[in-house]
């Protein structure tokens, strides 16, 4: 896509989603919500992978933590909706800081070690929020998690989910195409050569965690609201899993490989699981062929069919 075209493609798409909100059945607009709260939270742990080179298998943890935070706030102090969905982001970014720290730390350079323990702390978070009955009602979670007011109405929830999600969009396209962007980037493809020439490989990395998980935080408080209930299962490996997988059958060196990713995951969903219950089966085997056959996931074809034609 030309630099020209890419503003008006963003302009039609816009336009497409206020449409939705506006004429599409209910049900489409439920889905639109749901799936533009997953762009966000992929495009978050994309800031990570993508451009940080830092392979999570933990971020659930933060979009949990945002979540049961925001939900705490309202049932039990009973503080307004604004001030639960504003605090919620930034417990996130806390236990990301509070994470990252130690994390970070321990990395050497070793993808597996680092996969491994961002796991470990979202296992941690799993374990904390189902034992811990008196204040996150442990397996039964928390519900009645209703927005009020204006955005009581499906449609008009869903026009603030599309406002949240663009603006949170624009603020990490701006920071990947910052100067700490450039860095993240430089880390990645050589963190031994980023550090010789000086520059604060760790409070980067940590950095980065911080930013991430806030953005995970603002996804999870969307979704509590969205669904109406939140549960332990929110911090679960298999949260976790979903965006991962969205990166890398999108393309984690891209910025629009997330929203890729998590579109081609729904259209599996529903699509696949209409003729057969073994749909996990087939995004099991369709991760392994992208992985195989599409390194750099569907946006790098952007890159590669050219060539191809030209030889």
């Amino acid at each position: 896509m030309t630099l020209r075209a890419a503003p008006l493609a963003l302009l039609v798409l816009a336009a497409a989603l206020v449409l939705c909100g506006l004429l599409a059945p209910i049900r489409y607009v439920f889905l639109a919500s749901e799936l533009l709260i997953a762009i966000l939270y992929a495009s978050s742990l994309n800031l990570l992978m993508g451009y940080g080179g830092m392979l999570s298998f933990g971020h659930a943890a933060y979009y949990a933590l945002a979540a049961y935070a925001s939900a705490l706030i309202t049932t039990r102090l009973g503080w307004p909706l604004g001030v639960a969905m504003a605090v919620g982001p930034l417990v996130g970014a806390l236990g990301a800081l509070v994470f990252g720290f130690f994390i970070v730390r321990a990395d050497r350079g070793e993808h597996a070690t680092f996969l491994m323990l961002t796991l470990a702390f979202s296992q941690l978070v799993f374990a904390m929020l189902y034992k811990w009955y008196d204040i996150t009602r442990g397996d039964d979670g928390i519900s009645g998690l209703e927005p009020i007011g204006m955005l009581g109405q499906p449609r008009h929830y869903f026009y603030f989910v599309l406002g949240v999600v663009a603006i949170c969009q624009y603020l990490l396209w701006r920071i990947k195409s910052s100067p700490f962007g450039v860095t993240l980037r430089a880390m990645r493809d050589n963190r031994m050569r980023a550090a010789f020439l000086g520059l604060a490989v760790w409070r980067t990395q940590l950095l980065a965690f911080v930013i991430a998980g806030a953005f995970a935080g603002v996804a999870g408080v969307l979704f509590a609201y969205f669904s109406g209930t939140v549960s332990p299962q929110m911090a679960d490996w298999t949260a976790s899993a979903r965006p991962f997988l969205a990166n890398t059958m999108g393309g984690v060196q891209s910025f629009w490989g997330p929203v890729v990713g998590v579109l081609l995951l729904e259209l599996v969903d529903t699509q696949v699981a209409r003729y057969s219950e073994h749909s996990l089966l087939f995004v099991g085997v369709l991760s392994i062929g992208v992985g195989l056959l599409m390194p750099r996931g569907i946006m790098g074809l952007r890159v590669r069919l050219p060539r191809m034609f030209r030889r």
